[in-house]
This record gives structure tokens, sequence and C-alpha cells, in this order.
């Protein structure tokens, strides 16, 4: 996955030097993994700044001067939490490119922190309490187990409170912080 991570990273930070994105940033596991708790995956996410009317000349730069065989945007449902994603295939990896639509997605890929992945690559990566929030928003069993972790580092839990409040996901963290109690309660 090193080589495909590699890869990707250079297309996107391409594609922000084109002008295709306005900004990018690593999510989900591997973001986990960079931050606090090494996470298993099968993929590679990114979210992605995006102007909506930049998305099909992105596509269409992927497909064509990536020469990237698999590319596939899925719109999502009005309900659906995301609501454009693009699939990379890279390889035996995927790539998901998580776009922004909303506000907190913005700010998390553009508030992000440069951390070196692998020796010679340095990316952003969505700062532990953007990503505990979007854990939120998703609401599997796996994000509030993922989440729990990072409530139990040392993050910023007064800005993740008053987002969570902001954002109507009150409910949902105190479900969080009982999960966090647990395993911090595991490990001692």
């Amino acid at each position: 996955m090193e080589r495909e991570f590699k890869e990707i990273s250079r297309v996107l930070k391409e594609a922000k030097r084109r002008g295709y994105i306005q900004d990018f940033a690593l999510t989900g596991a591997l973001a986990l993994s960079a931050l606090t708790q090494p996470r298993a995956t099968k993929d590679i996410d990114f979210i992605v700044d995006l102007e909506k009317d930049r998305m099909p000349f992105f596509i269409e730069w992927l497909r064509t001067s990536k020469e990237y065989s698999f590319v596939k945007h899925h719109i999502g449902r009005r309900q659906d939490r995301i609501k454009d994603l693009i699939e990379v295939r890279l390889g035996s990896t995927w790539v998901d490119i998580i776009i922004s639509t909303h506000q907190i997605e913005k700010d998390a890929a553009a508030t992000g922190i440069p951390i070196s992945i692998y020796k010679s690559l340095k990316i952003k990566v969505v700062r532990p309490e953007y990503l505990l929030l979007l854990k939120l928003f998703a609401g599997s069993d796996q994000d509030f187990i993922d989440g729990a972790h990072l409530w139990n580092e040392g993050i910023d839990r007064d800005f993740v409170k008053g987002k969570a409040e902001e954002l109507h996901l009150s409910g949902k963290l105190k479900k969080l912080e009982g999960i966090a109690r647990r395993i911090h309660a595991k490990k001692q």
C-alpha cells in the first residue's frame, strides 16, 4: 500500500498545484494510525476541498492524464452523509476521495497538520479533533471506537464539545465518551 499511497499523494498535490482542487488531507483509518491508534485498513481515504464545477475536470484529468482505468464518481442521496465520493483503483488498493460538502469537512482539510507518513513523504492529516467530529458524523460502531481512542489522547476537548454542540452531535459525543471511559479502564 506504500507505493499506492505515495502515488495518490503526488497526484493530489499536482491536482492542487493545477487548481483542480483547493486542498486535501488524509482522513479515515490511516489518519487515525498516524495520529494515535494503529488500525488495519484496505483503502486510503482523503477529504478534498473542490469546487463543484471543477469536479468533472478533476475526474476526467484522473482518467486521462493519470491513466487510471477505474475512476468512479458516486453521488449520495439527500440523506447520505457523504454527498460526493470519487473512487480510484490503484493496483489492488482503493482510494476514496471524499469531496467536502459541509463546512466542517472544508475546515478539516484546511487545518490538517503535516505529518511524515513515510520517510520521504510529508502529507497533511486531518487534525484529531476534526477526525473525531467526522467519525461522529459517520456514526458506525467502528467510528465510535476510533473516536474513543482519539478522545483518550491529548486533544482539545473543549473545541470538540463546542463543535459537537454546534453540529447537533452532543448525544453522539456522550455515547463516545462512555466508550472512551471503558477503553481507558481496560488499559489500566
